[in-house]
């Protein structure tokens, strides 16, 4: 092999080891940022991993004991027969004021393969948390989870 075909081999041979570096890196760097543990984002990412996962009971432990209360004759079924779409969230911003958060997501739900790829709908979602007992828990009933309304006594 002349010099020269052996400085092209070895520029190939390079030039693949980038390309294949560059492949596993992307790769890698794909998957969703975790938050804080104890931070509102956590229990909202925690909940909608819950929720993707159709694990309604897991989902259900990120409520509050009140909303527990209001919601216990709420069917989990939004959450347990959610079908077969696809839920992707992306972290819009969150909003700590003490022990009161909000935290607003870009909800994205893709539904089958049809002819020109996946349908999506977009939707905005406001998660409502307090802290309790030293954990973030919604106070208000979370995407896709709906309760009755608080009564309002009568004047």
């Amino acid at each position: 092999m002349s010099a020269s075909t052996r400085w092209l081999a070895i520029l190939a041979a390079v030039i693949a080891v980038a390309v294949f570096a560059g492949i596993l890196v992307t790769m890698g760097a794909g998957g969703a940022d975790t938050y804080p543990e104890g931070s509102p984002e956590r229990a909202v990412q925690d909940y909608l991993r819950a929720v993707g996962d159709r694990e309604a009971t897991t989902a259900l432990s990120f409520i509050s004991p009140e909303l527990a209360a209001r919601c216990s004759t709420t069917s989990r079924e939004p959450i347990a027969s959610r079908g077969s779409s696809g839920l992707r969230a992306t972290l819009d911003r969150a909003t700590t004021r003490g022990e009161t958060a909000e935290v607003h997501v870009l909800i994205t739900e893709t539904y089958g393969s049809g002819p020109f790829g996946a349908n999506e709908s977009n939707q905005t979602a406001v998660f409502i948390l307090a802290r309790t007992d030293g954990q973030w828990r919604f106070t208000e009933p979370p995407w896709p989870l709906h309760c009755p309304p608080v009564a309002v006594p009568a004047k």
